[in-house]
């Protein structure tokens, strides 16, 4: 097909199209994310400082905004990174409100005030700014793969078969193709929505489903070789796959993904990470399970088992979620986070649509429904009655199949992954208490100390060390990855004293929520300060004195 019969086919597909506006998600493209930050910077200077990690192919930069309050600068500290996934564009605007509100409210607000005085909060708005400004352009659609341009279908081009928009609404949606060989159904509770056919219930294919758009390059395969090259949920080291297309051509091959990781390494106080992603370990938590032999851990340590299943019902309670995640990505932030970063990783959606009454009762209590969170935002958008949020399927006339019948539809774009508008400052005020809730459970230390004379000039001193938060120290996987760093307990006996048992420091492994280790040391010399000092920088520093006499 000619480039101008191609354009000629487009341009009639638009003129007899009568299409709603697209849907608003009330977020922001990346310029005025960029002015908001400084925004904040300028109306909170000494809460809030913001910085660029790293630029992407574009330009543009990876920002990062620290919020904390106080003097103290050694602080355990939770990071949440948001827009992992290019089409999440509504959770930088979440955060963004976020730290709005924590602004204005230290020094106002006790809560906010003791929150930020004792922790700092790290937070990337936006992972792939490149791919989440797709949904602000002219032609919309939901884009997972960064500007860095590669070869996709390994072919020797680049960028050579992307989307085209059949039925000229602005937006790439699907396409479904009638073929008798193809893996695909209209589910036939909900027609508007495709599954794949089940062969074990004798279930027959009819459709092949396709993004929508044309072969550009002829090689019978579509859309296969798009703009831009790597998906930065799929390029973090653990179960990483080498030659899947969005990978990358090596773990953590991207500015983007690398000077995260980068910043993440240099910090070591970070102790909770907490990402925006539909893989949600907040609903579905991961579970422990015995491991293979000789292979990489995929399963998170029994002992860390019951602190996921804790936090999710925390979640759970708060968002008052009960939807089911989608399974975990190979390669993906949370993941790096847990098994190779050593810290608690927490994931979550941005949001969820509200059930439903569904008008056949039988569609409500479907076992093992394969596309249970599609058909529950399907009926989320019917209730809303907006014609914007889901493309009714239309027939085309299709070069590529001038003899078969093909329609294009679904979900408009960004709407598997964003809410609507209204709901923003409503799902932020949820986060910012979920995230209250999450720094109560961070362990805490708490350090005795008491000293015995054992003789005239020795004495015995002896440390207790309680954990009187609820999460462990370390997590069982950060202690065994040794990278994490552990609790040292220190004795500094001072000028003309002398250690005369004991070690100088101990590292604990791991202290649980309401337990204590206990340390002793003997010192020689009368008079004067011993002080010890016990902490970590995830879990924060105390120190206590004892005057020898």
């Amino acid at each position: 097909m000619t480039r101008i019969s191609i354009i000629a086919f487009l341009l009639l597909a638009w003129l007899g199209a009568d299409f709603a506006d697209p849907a608003d998600f009330g977020a922001m493209n990346y310029d005025e994310l960029a002015s908001e930050l400084k925004k904040l910077k300028a109306d909170f200077p000494g809460i809030i400082q913001t910085e660029s990690l790293s630029k992407t192919a574009t330009g543009r930069d990876l920002w990062l905004a620290t919020v904390s309050g106080g003097k103290k600068s050694n602080k355990p500290a939770i990071l949440i990174v948001a827009g992992v996934e290019g089409p999440d564009v509504a959770s930088a605007a979440v955060l963004l409100d976020l730290v709005r509100t924590l602004g204005d409210g230290y020094g106002r607000a006790d809560s906010i005030t003791r929150f930020l005085d004792r922790h700092t909060l790290f937070i990337v708005p936006r992972l792939n700014p490149d791919a989440s400004e797709q949904l602000s352009a002219t032609l919309r659609y939901d884009r997972f793969l960064n500007a860095s341009s590669l070869d996709l279908d390994h072919d020797g081009a680049v960028d050579e078969d992307g989307y085209e928009d059949l039925n000229g609404d602005g937006m790439i949606t699907m396409m479904r193709v009638r073929d008798p060989l193809g893996e695909w159904l209209a589910d036939p509770l909900d027609p508007q929505l495709m599954r794949r056919a089940n062969p074990a219930k004798n279930e027959q294919g009819e459709y092949r489903l396709l993004r929508e758009g044309i072969d550009n390059d002829g090689d019978g395969r579509w859309n296969e070789d798009e703009n831009g090259g790597v998906a930065m949920n799929r390029n973090f080291t653990h179960r990483y796959e080498f030659f899947e297309p969005g990978a990358g051509l090596f773990p953590l091959s991207e500015t983007e993904s690398r000077s995260l990781v980068d910043f993440m390494f240099a910090h070591d106080e970070i102790g909770v990470v907490i990402s925006f992603t539909g893989a949600a370990n907040l609903i579905t938590p991961w579970r422990s399970a015995k491991a293979e032999k000789g292979k990489p851990l995929v399963a998170v340590l029994p002992k860390d088992d019951e602190y996921y299943a804790f936090l999710s019902k925390a979640y759970k309670k708060i968002f008052n979620s009960q939807a089911a995640s989608n399974p975990p990505v190979k390669g993906s932030f949370a993941e790096w986070a847990y098994y190779h970063f050593g810290r608690w990783s927490l994931s979550l959606p941005v949001w969820m649509p509200a059930e439903v009454n569904v008008a056949d009762s039988s569609k409500s209590d479907i076992k093992d429904d394969p596309i249970a969170q599609q058909r529950r935002l399907y009926h989320w958008i019917l209730e809303q009655n907006d014609k914007s949020l889901f493309i009714p399927w239309q027939e085309i006339n299709h070069p590529d199949f001038p003899d078969a019948v093909v329609e294009v539809g679904g979900f408009a774009p960004g709407v598997q992954f964003n809410p609507p508008a209204d709901s923003l400052e409503g799902i932020t005020d949820k986060f910012a208490e979920f995230i209250f809730q999450i720094a109560k459970y961070f362990p805490s230390l708490e350090l005795t100390l008491k000293s015995e004379a054992m003789s005239a000039d020795v004495f015995r001193i002896t440390a207790v060390v309680k954990n009187a938060g609820y999460l462990p120290t370390n997590s069982e996987l950060g202690s065994r990855l040794k990278w994490v760093r552990k609790v040292k307990t220190e004795i500094v006996p001072g000028e003309g004293r002398e250690l005369i048992s004991g070690k100088v420091f101990y590292l604990s492994e791991q202290i649980v929520g309401g337990a204590a280790t206990e340390y002793s040391w003997l010192v020689r010399g009368k008079g004067g300060e011993v002080v010890v000092k016990s902490g970590s920088p995830t879990v924060g520093f105390t120190e206590k004195r004892v005057i020898l006499k």
